[in-house]
């Protein structure tokens, strides 16, 4: 089902309906939309070619190729490079950034410079959500909803639990919800049991479960429902614990946060990921103007959209002339958040 979903933390997730913005044009070549340049380099905040930022980057990519007339190559460096790449790239839209909320959280939560943040860039379209960010752990695991796990902690303890997650990202922000709200809910005789295991990529936090170095993982519908399925061997299966999109994603039996009664600062606890370009403050608006007028064509894509939900993605078509203040208005209600929650060199279990 295609769905905006509007994903800020400290209200209750408004359902926009899509709209595709803007005039759009046939897709067969229209020179109104073809841009000037005859390949564009997208670079992602993610070195992984198997994640949910190079999927969405590749579709989104392989859709806008026809309606700009050029083409399009996702190139994988990482956070750090990719930021330090479009500082140097061009006005000109040869070099592009893909990448969802991490891009600001990482400046927000200090493991990316300030030179880096929202304000410094211009904001391309927004394109795609993820509403399938959860908590997993190993499936004969004592509880099996992240409310249980506190619950269970309270109920034993001698006990501890350790969370695998990526510092400064997606991953960061979501445990420190959920730890916010086991401090409130239960104090800090059960919060003070809740350690991390900070590590990189899915597949990091995959194997910290599987080593015993983690008792819970973020991780998503997309990248672990293969380890929940029946048939799965004993050591490597998974079970889901929650989800924290505002409602089930369709096609899953998954708990949301907000079901189990998970709230910051008395509203219930909602995240869902967003995928975006970023583009030099000083890029040409013609190209900028160009590549929102083919993502809009793009959104309207039935393809499009059946591409992204293999993986339970969905089209989030934002315009670019709102996409900024959007997303600074999301980073802005996460910053209580960031504040209030523990810094990770006090919590760590590394």
């Amino acid at each position: 089902m295609k769905r905006k979903l509007m994903s800020l933390l400290s209200v209750t997730m408004l359902a926009l309906s899509l709209v595709a913005c803007g005039s759009s044009t046939s897709g067969d070549g229209d020179s109104a939309t073809e841009v000037d340049v005859n390949r564009v380099r997208v670079v992602i905040g993610s070195t992984s070619t198997g994640g949910d930022t190079y999927q969405n980057a590749d579709a989104i990519s392989r859709f806008l190729e026809e309606p700009l007339g050029t083409n399009m190559k996702v190139d994988a460096v990482g956070a750090n490079r990719a930021f330090d790449e479009l500082a140097s790239a061009k006005n000109d839209g040869s070099t592009v950034l893909f990448f969802h909320d991490m891009a600001y959280l990482s400046v927000e939560y200090g493991t990316l410079d300030e030179k880096y943040s929202l304000e410094n860039w211009t904001a391309g379209p927004i394109v795609a959500i993820n509403p399938g960010n959860a908590f997993l752990a190993k499936s004969d695991a004592p509880y099996n909803t992240m409310a249980e796990s506190a619950e269970w902690l309270k109920d034993n303890p001698s006990e501890s639990i350790t969370v695998a997650i990526e510092a400064g990202g997606v991953s960061e922000i979501i445990f420190d919800g959920y730890y916010l709200w086991v401090k409130e809910e239960y104090g800090t005789e059960v919060s003070d049991r809740i350690k991390v295991y900070v590590t990189g990529s899915q597949s990091d936090k995959d194997q910290a479960l599987w080593d015993g170095n983690a008792d819970i993982i973020h991780g998503a519908i997309a990248s672990n429902v293969q380890y929940t399925e029946d048939g799965v061997e004993d050591q490597i299966k998974m079970k889901f614990l929650g989800v924290t999109s505002a409602e089930r994603v369709e096609g899953y039996d998954i708990p949301t946060f907000a079901e189990q009664g998970i709230k910051v600062n008395g509203k219930e606890f909602t995240f869902a990921k967003e995928y975006f370009f970023l583009l030099p403050k000083d890029i040409d608006e013609d190209f900028l103007n160009k590549l929102d007028k083919a993502a809009a064509e793009v959104a309207k894509d039935a393809k499009y959209a059946e591409d992204l939900e293999v993986n339970s993605y969905y089209v989030n078509y934002i315009p670019a002339a709102e996409a900024k203040e959007y997303l600074i208005e999301k980073k802005n209600t996460m910053k209580s958040i960031i504040e209030n929650a523990p810094k990770l060199d006090d919590i760590t279990s590394n």
